[in-house]
């Protein structure tokens, strides 16, 4: 009988090994044909039956897809931009965590149910309306328009609040006690508690912000303010598509979520963690 149930626990581990690598390889696929189209030839990828891997690797395609975009402007915008939202972000998200968890004023609880609200509020609903806005103060192509509409963050804020509502009362009377301000107590005792949600926070925001397509097509208009993914889709035309330049810049534009990926996984499971309220 013994034997039977180990036979079968062994069983059950290889079925689920397999299942776990058959969908890790159904994920990696869309990848993997994305880089290998990459290197192909612009009619080689039109091929029936098609092709997994290039004929013969064409590495020119990356030169070309360089020399046919200022992408060095591309991602200096990205990259300012995702510094700047980020920044922006987690101060935010960490004054407003904190004043809906440990301040006691009239109307928090429905300031926070309002919020909540609104994190239901579909983002494309808000388009029309924020981009008028931006027309009416002159912020279009600029970075305040693709900054500025991104510092909110209600699901932060809402991740922000509940892990700070699991900090222990006691450290705030203690500073009070020694004659501490509410604004230090925020900075140097709470803040110091929450890197971990902080930095899930952080991670999301730069991802998000990395793989942002139709706000900055939205608000951007000449060449130089434009971002990554915004330059990705301007090698469609009315009437060609170049697809091994497209998938080269995709790649391209991909290497950075990759690294992000590998080195914030932890914080990338804390943040469901914390969503799905696992951990409390």
């Amino acid at each position: 009988m013994k034997a039977k149930k180990e036979i079968r626990g062994i069983l059950f581990k290889f079925l689920a090994v397999v299942i776990l690598a058959i969908l890790a390889a159904s994920t990696l696929l869309p990848y993997i044909i994305m880089v290998s189209s990459s290197l192909m030839a612009q009619f080689e990828i039109y091929n029936f039956p098609p092709r997994f891997f290039p004929s013969s690797p064409r590495f020119q395609n990356y030169v070309e897809m360089w020399k046919s975009q200022p992408w060095g402007r591309y991602i200096f915008n990205t990259v300012f931009v995702a510094a700047c939202v980020l920044v922006g972000q987690l101060l935010l998200v960490s004054m407003g965590g904190y004043a809906l968890s440990r301040l006691n004023f009239p109307g928090r609880d429905t300031m926070f149910k309002i919020f909540i609200a609104f994190m239901m509020l579909p983002g494309v609903v808000t388009l029309i309306p924020g981009f008028i806005i931006l027309r009416s103060l002159g912020w279009i192509d600029t970075y305040m328009a693709l900054i500025v509409p991104s510092l909110g963050n209600i699901w932060g804020m809402f991740l922000t609040r509940q892990y700070m509502l699991t900090l222990p009362q006691s450290l705030e009377d203690a500073a009070r006690i020694d004659g501490a301000s509410e604004f230090t107590i925020f900075w140097r005792i709470i803040l110091p508690l929450c890197k971990p949600v902080l930095a899930t926070v952080a991670t999301f925001t730069f991802l998000g912000t990395w793989k942002s397509f139709l706000w900055p097509l939205i608000v951007t208009r000449s060449k130089d303010m434009r971002m990554i993914e915004v330059g990705i889709a301007m090698f469609t035309t009315q009437y060609t598509i170049d697809y091994p330049i497209q998938l080269a810049a995709a790649t391209l534009s991909s290497i950075p979520l990759i690294v992000v990926y590998f080195v914030a996984q932890k914080w990338l499971l804390q943040g469901i963690k914390l969503s799905s309220g696992y951990e409390r």
